[in-house]
Parts: C-alpha cells; structure tokens; sequence
C-alpha cells in the first residue's frame, strides 16, 4: 500500500514543452570540403569568437542536382573546429539517411517564401538571461538584477530607456526603439524596424520573421553584426572595409535585391 503511495507522489521526469529558437543557417553552395574550410577559417580569423557554440542548420537545397552529397561527418567536424554545432540538415529525401546516419536530425526543404524565416545570429557561450519584451513586463537585466522597461502602442512598438548591456538579448515583436547605448556582446532583434538612439556597440538584427522591408536606424554605428530577414553582415572599421566610411556616423541600413546596403542620415 505505502508503495503505491509513493509511485503516485513522484515527480515526472520530464515535461515535453514547445518553444521558438533563433538558428543559424549555413547554406551550402557546393560539397567540397576544402572550399568550405577555408571560408570558414577566414570568419574565424574575422571574428574569432563569434559562433563559438552556436546551433546550426545545413541547408542543402542550393546545391547543384548534379554534385556529389555532401560527406556530412566530415562537414559537421569542420563546422565544430569553427565552434558550430550541427543540429539539422535541411533539404530533399536523398539527404535523410545521410542525416540520420551522422547522429543529426533531418527537416523538409522549406518553401521559397519561408527560406530567410531562420535569423543567422549567435548565442553567447555563457549562460545569460533572454529577454522577451512583452505587453505587461519589463524583463530582468543581466547584470544587478536592473530591469529595461518597455512601453506598448497599438502597433507593438518596444521602447527600451535603460542601457542594453553586454549579454542581453532583446527581443519585440514589431518595432524596437532603444533610446540609450548598446554596448557590445548585446543583442537587438526586431519583427519590424530597429531604432538606436545610442552607440549601436552589440548586433541588430530586424524583420527576424521574413520582414524584407525592415530598416534599421542607427545614431551612431559602431555594431559588431546586423542583418535584416536573415541577411547578414560582421561589420568592422578596419581600414578598406566597405562600411568603415560610416563607422561613427548616423546611418540607415536596408535590405535590397537580397545585399544589405549603408546610407548616412
């Protein structure tokens, strides 16, 4: 009887729970092993720290019909030297055993109209607060325990007052006004557009769910990576960079004919 008891009072052991994730997505153009790790090694050499333990789908359905399947061991070893770990292969049937005999989980090709859905941005190596603005809430802060406070309009705008510090994440349905710094390591992501008001130090990343028409307005552009529908860009102000004549500046970023293009405001 006690026995029975005790089996009824014990906790389940796990709870099946549904959730959203941002993920990177590496679209592969061709198979060759040696063209991949060298394109590679030089973002590495770009931005050393970048993706270190960031998720990565692999999506296949660029390569040429004629081209040799990919050996998915060895790309996913590749990607790991780099810090990224390959969690899914995404493209036709032909790739599904190949996939499941690399340990890693296989998706259907998308639509061409949900293909730039997936956001390529990184997640921090360190276990840090995401914080999801909503209506009603001001999330927590990463460090002190200070909160960013928020205000809602009818057309789901964010306003964030207080410094976004390096570790947070902010994320708003529509559009996201940030009206102080943020600093680097931050993050800003936006189904609509991206104002900064402040030194934009973190990475910005607006219309995450497909928005092509999404902008971001910056008052003083010193980011680290934007992107806007899933093209993106690890700015720099190194000496012959494309964008290195707007580093400092007020400027306007935009999405145009699939290339990310800088004008000064």
């Amino acid at each position: 009887m006690n026995s029975t008891l005790t089996s009824k009072q014990q906790t389940a052991a796990f709870q099946l729970k549904g959730g959203i994730y941002t993920l990177t997505t590496l679209e592969l153009h061709n198979s060759c092993l040696s063209s991949l790790s060298q394109q590679l090694q030089a973002m590495s050499e770009k931005a050393p720290h970048f993706f270190q333990q960031t998720p990565v789908v692999l999506a296949l359905e660029k390569l040429p019909s004629a081209m040799a399947a990919p050996d998915l061991i060895a790309v996913s070893e590749r990607l790991k030297q780099s810090g990224m770990m390959l969690v899914a292969v995404r493209g036709n049937e032909q790739y599904k055993l190949s996939a499941e005999r690399a340990g890693i989980a296989w998706l259907p090709s998308q639509k061409p109209r949900s293909e730039k859905n997936v956001v390529m941005m990184k997640q921090s190596s360190q276990q840090v607060p995401v914080e999801s603005l909503e209506p009603s809430e001001a999330s927590a802060g990463a460090e002190g325990g200070s909160k960013l406070n928020s205000e809602t309009s009818a057309s789901e705008t964010r306003i964030i007052e207080q410094p976004v510090r390096s570790g947070q994440q902010i994320y708003a349905p529509g559009d996201l006004v940030v009206l102080s710094q943020v600093s680097p390591g931050a993050e800003l992501l936006a189904g609509g557009h991206i104002h900064v008001y402040g030194p934009l130090r973190g990475r910005a990343l607006a219309g995450v769910n497909g928005n092509t028409q999404a902008r971001i307005f910056c008052h003083r552009f010193e980011a680290e990576l934007i992107s806007i529908s899933g093209q993106y860009k690890l700015t720099s102000q190194a000496e012959g960079s494309t964008w290195s004549r707007h580093w400092g500046k007020s400027v306007l970023i935009k999405l145009a004919a699939d290339h990310l293009h800088i004008s000064r405001l």
